[in-house]
């Protein structure tokens, strides 16, 4: 008798949601888990603090682009193929990457890791379609936050791990992750059945499904969400700097080691479900949302201002207060500018706006780091997050000249 999960053409009553919640905290410590050690990996390969930040740029943009592009291209094969085979390819690519990380031995090896781990990211279209697909539409709402909450404790996750194995070894972190998404892959492999029947996939399939500039260059075609989608990409643009030069600038301003390092990212995990959660309702029941994101943006300006001044003062509490209020106002701002966005746009192309966003987000977070290693590298961490300073600056002074109807309000303000 042989029990072959792949051979089950009927969507399941209900999904495996702790595979799936497991599955998208992997996904999300991906991404976190290197920032604590990278700079001390790199170190390895790379000598001189300017070529270090550069490398370190360039590793942190190939993760995003890779993401950012085969998003929709994983997406679009598991409509045409099934959920099930895109999510067990992209567990043992994330395995494959991790493993050739951590076994490093040159720089081309590292790119190599960090590109695979970033293209199987992209699996997580795949899962929210299998989420999609076997739950019901009065319980996707908790079901999707259940894997919403899984995403952000990969992230907060994911650099305590990194910290704390690093004292086994630099590498250590990333055999671990290898063989925990190989225990993942064998566990999906024998619960998971797939969603999707082969009568619902997608029939036609062409390199139109695969470009991801489709979906944006339609949204920018509202004005008043491309002003608001202007004002996320300069928010997000130094907060994705922040995420890769703040590990330098513990190592470089305060002789820190990667222990100390993954605390700085803890606290931005920790800071984010603070001001989500706890702050959030309250302040937009005070000031709305357009009050709550000018408040946000306004709070990233000071947090990035006292960063620049750690370089000069030498002061670790100067960083940790730095990274909290920027991180708070992180928060703050990217749920009250979701409020925003949906006012702005027309009912119809709902869906179409918020995912628009998040690709506009993803190029963002290919620049920020690109212009943040070449800038600290250049002209050292002062002038870097002061430069991020004035770019949040210029979001907020650009946000005051948007008018946003309120929700109660006309459908959008169609002026150019």
């Amino acid at each position: 008798m042989t029990v072959e999960p792949s051979l089950n053409l009927s969507a399941p009553s209900r999904p495996p949601i702790l595979f799936l919640m497991f599955t998208a905290f992997l996904f999300s410590m991906g991404i976190s888990l290197v920032f604590p050690v990278l700079p001390f990996i790199v170190a390895k390969y790379v000598a001189g603090v300017q070529h270090q930040a550069i490398v370190i740029g360039w590793l942190g943009a190939i993760y995003a682009l890779l993401t950012f592009f085969f998003s929709p291209v994983l997406g679009a094969l598991s409509d045409a193929y099934g959920r099930r085979p895109v999510l067990m390819l992209t567990l043992a690519g994330s395995a494959i990457g991790y493993l050739m990380f951590g076994l490093g031995g040159s720089l081309v090896m590292l790119f190599l890791g960090r590109s695979i781990d970033g293209l199987t990211a992209g699996g997580l279209s795949a899962l929210f379609g299998y989420v999609a697909d076997t739950t019901p539409e009065e319980d996707r709402g908790k079901v999707f936050g259940q894997i919403g909450a899984a995403i952000g404790a990969g992230f907060i996750i994911g650099p305590a791990i990194g910290g704390l194995l690093s004292h086994l070894g630099l590498s250590a972190p990333f055999y671990a992750a290898a063989a925990v998404s190989v225990l993942n892959l064998l566990w999906g492999f024998f619960i998971l059945p797939e969603s999707l029947p082969a009568s619902r996939r997608s029939k036609h399939f062409d390199a139109a499904h695969l470009n991801p500039l489709t979906q944006l260059r339609g949204v920018w075609s509202y004005p008043p969400v491309r002003r608001l989608i202007t004002v996320s990409m300069l928010f997000v643009l130094p907060f994705s700097l922040m995420q890769v030069i703040i590990s330098l600038l513990g190592r470089d301003a305060l002789g820190w080691g990667p222990t100390q390092v993954s605390t700085l990212f803890i606290a931005v995990g920790l800071c984010d479900i603070v001001g989500q959660g706890l702050l959030l309702p309250s302040l937009l029941s005070r000031w709305g949302e357009h009050g709550v994101t000018r408040l946000g943006l306004s709070m990233g300006v000071v947090g990035l201002s006292l960063i620049a001044l750690v370089p000069l003062l030498h002061f670790a509490p100067l960083l940790y207060l730095g990274v909290v209020m920027f991180s708070l106002g992180e928060g703050v701002f990217n749920a009250s500018l979701a409020a925003l966005l949906s006012n702005a746009a027309p009912a119809g192309v709902q869906g179409q706006v918020q995912g628009g966003t998040k690709g506009f987000q993803s190029l963002a977070q290919v620049a920020g780091p690109l212009a943040g290693g070449t800038l600290y590298g250049q002209i050292g961490g002062t002038l870097t997050f002061t430069a991020g300073a004035v770019v949040v600056a210029v979001a907020l002074a650009a946000l005051t000249s948007i008018h946003i109807p309120r929700s109660d309000g006309p459908q959008m303000d169609t002026s150019g």
